[in-house]
C-alpha cells in the first residue's frame, strides 16, 4: 500500500516539474524577437530654407536574427521637408545596432505660427514593429526687445513674469519697444509689413483694450521700434490683467513670422477715497444781456470705499458765484451708474458785472472737508447791445415798375400825317401809390406839352388840307 503512494507521488512530482518547465520557457519563446530604439520622439528646428539632421539607434534586443527591416515616414504633415530616413532598410543580429538618420529641409516659404509639424517614423519586419516621434519646429525669425512701460511718465523696462503697477482709473499708459529681425546679415531676408498688437485682457468691463503699431519692413539683424497707448477706463475694477504683446510679419521669400509674449500682469490700483469730477460745464457759456446761467457737475467715485459725506463747491467772487452743496446722497463704489452722479446749478449773473472772461472753480470734497478733486470752467461776459428805436424820416418809398410811358415827340416842321409822330417807351418809377402821387408842377408840365402837341398837329391838318383845296 504504502509503495503504491510514493508512486503515485512521484508521478505528480514529475508532471508538475515538467508543467514548469513550459511556464519558464513560453516567455522566452514570445519574446524571442524584439527591438528598442534611443529614443521614442525626436525634435529639431531651423529657420526657413534651411536643413536640418537628427538621428537614433536601433538595437536588436530578442533572441533571434532579423532580417529585412524596413524605415519608412508615415502619418504626416511634414510634405514638402523632404525627409530622408536612411538606412532604409537593413538586417540586425542578436545585441547589435543601427544608428538611423533623418534629414530634411524647412520650406522657405513656411508658414512659422503652425510649428510644430509632426509625423511618425515606423521601424518593422515581418517579426516585429515600432515606431518613433517626429517633430519639426520652424523658427520664427521676429521678436521683441527691450520693452518699457510708462504708467503716468513712470517708465520701467518689462519682460515676461513682471508686473506693471502704479495703474489707476484714467491712467494713461505707452508701451513702447523694439520689434527685431533675427535674420543675420549673411542670411539678408527682409520681413515685410511687421506689426505689433499690444492687448490689455478683461480691463474694459471685461473687453479687452487692443492697440496696433505698424512697424513696416525690419532688415536682416535690424530693428525697428514700436509704440502704443493706452488709458485705462474710469470705469475699472481693481484687479491684475493680462498683458499679451504678439509681433507679427512675413519676409520676402513668402514665410510668415509671429512671435508671442505672455506672462505680463497689469495692476490696477485705487486709492481709498477718490471723488473725481468727470466733467464741469457752462449753459450758455457767453453770455450779455441775458445773464441766466446753469453749471453742470459730473462726479465719479474712483474710490475703494461708497462716500456718504460729498459736498460740491463753487466759486467765483467777481461775478457773485459762492455756493456750497451738502445734499449730495452716497455714491458707491466699484463700477456702473451706482458710481456715477450729475447736479445741475442755476446763477443769474449781476447787470454790473463788466464784460471779460471769469473762470468759475468747482470743487469736490469727501468726509465734508478733504479735498478730491478741483476743475475751472470759463462764463465768458460780453457787452450787451440794446438795439436802436428806430429812425423816423420823412422820406418817400421807391420801387422800381415794370410799367412804362408813352411820351409824345412833335415831328419836325414840314412832316404831315400820323406817321410823323415818334412814340418812345420809357420806364419810369412811380411811388407806392401810383401816378397820382407825382407832384403837381410835373403833371401840369405833361398836359401843357399834350395840347400844345394837340394844337400843332390839328394846324398841321388843316394847312395840308388847304393846300391840296388849291391845287384842285
Amino acid at each position: 500500500m504504502r509503495k503504491g503512494v510514493i508512486t503515485m507521488e512521484k508521478r505528480i512530482v514529475v508532471s508538475l516539474s515538467a508543467l514548469l518547465s513550459v511556464m519558464i520557457m513560453m516567455p522566452i519563446a514570445l519574446g524571442a524577437a524584439s527591438i528598442g530604439t534611443s529614443a521614442n520622439t525626436l525634435a529639431v528646428s531651423q529657420k526657413p530654407g534651411k536643413g536640418f539632421s537628427t538621428s537614433f539607434i536601433i538595437s536588436n534586443n530578442g533572441t533571434d536574427n532579423l532580417t529585412s527591416i524596413a524605415n519608412a515616414l508615415v502619418t504626416t504633415d511634414l510634405s514638402g521637408f523632404n525627409i530622408t530616413v536612411a538606412p532604409s532598410s537593413f538586417n540586425l543580429n542578436v545585441n547589435g545596432t543601427q544608428p538611423v538618420t533623418v534629414t530634411g529641409t524647412v520650406p522657405k516659404d513656411i508658414n512659422t505660427r503652425l510649428s510644430p509639424f509632426r509625423g511618425t517614423i515606423t521601424i518593422s519586419n515581418a517579426q516585429v514593429s515600432k515606431s518613433v516621434s517626429l517633430e519639426v519646429k520652424a523658427d520664427k525669425q521676429l521678436t521683441l526687445d527691450n520693452i518699457k512701460a510708462d504708467v503716468d511718465s513712470k517708465s520701467k523696462s518689462i519682460d515676461s513674469g513682471d508686473t506693471i503697477r502704479d495703474a489707476k482709473p484714467g491712467s494713461k499708459i505707452v508701451i513702447r519697444g523694439d520689434a527685431r529681425n533675427l535674420f543675420t546679415d549673411n542670411e539678408d531676408v527682409t520681413i515685410e509689413s511687421v506689426t505689433v498688437t499690444v492687448t490689455l485682457k478683461d480691463v474694459d468691463d471685461g473687453d479687452d483694450l487692443e492697440e496696433e503699431d505698424d512697424v513696416g519692413d525690419v532688415e536682416a539683424d535690424e530693428e525697428e521700434t514700436f509704440r502704443v497707448e493706452f488709458e485705462i477706463p474710469e470705469d475699472v475694477e481693481q484687479d491684475d490683467y493680462d498683458v499679451v504683446f504678439n509681433v507679427e510679419g512675413e519676409d520676402e521669400n513668402g514665410a510668415k513670422h509671429d512671435f508671442v509674449l505672455e506672462g505680463i500682469t497689469l495692476k490696477v490700483e485705487k486709492d481709498r477715497h477718490d471723488i473725481l469730477i468727470e466733467k464741469a460745464s457752462i449753459s450758455p457759456s457767453r453770455i450779455s444781456c441775458s445773464r441766466g446761467i446753469n453749471v453742470n457737475v459730473d462726479l465719479k467715485n474712483q474710490g475703494r470705499e461708497d462716500e456718504n459725506e460729498v459736498v460740491v463747491r463753487l466759486e467765483n467772487g467777481n461775478v457773485g458765484i459762492s455756493q456750497e452743496d451738502t445734499s449730495i446722497p452716497e455714491i458707491e463704489e466699484g463700477t456702473g451708474t451706482d458710481t456715477e452722479l450729475s447736479k445741475n446749478y442755476a446763477f443769474r449773473i449781476s447787470d454790473d458785472v463788466s464784460p471779460g472772461t471769469y473762470p468759475i472753480t468747482v470743487r469736490v470734497f469727501y468726509e465734508t472737508d478733504v479735498l478730491s478733486d478741483l476743475k475751472n470752467v470759463d462764463l465768458i461776459v460780453e457787452e450787451c447791445k440794446q438795439a436802436a428805436p428806430p429812425k423816423v424820416e420823412d422820406q418817400e418809398s421807391q420801387e422800381t415798375s415794370d410799367d412804362t410811358s408813352v411820351v409824345i415827340t412833335p415831328p419836325p416842321a414840314g412832316d404831315t400825317g400820323d406817321e410823323g409822330l415818334e412814340v418812345i417807351e420809357e420806364p419810369i418809377s412811380e411811388t407806392s401809390e401810383g401816378i397820382f402821387s407825382i407832384p403837381t408842377p410835373y403833371l401840369i408840365g405833361i398836359g401843357a406839352v399834350l395840347a400844345v402837341s394837340i394844337i400843332v398837329v390839328i394846324i398841321l391838318v388843316i394847312v395840308v388840307y388847304t393846300m391840296k383845296k388849291r391845287e384842285q
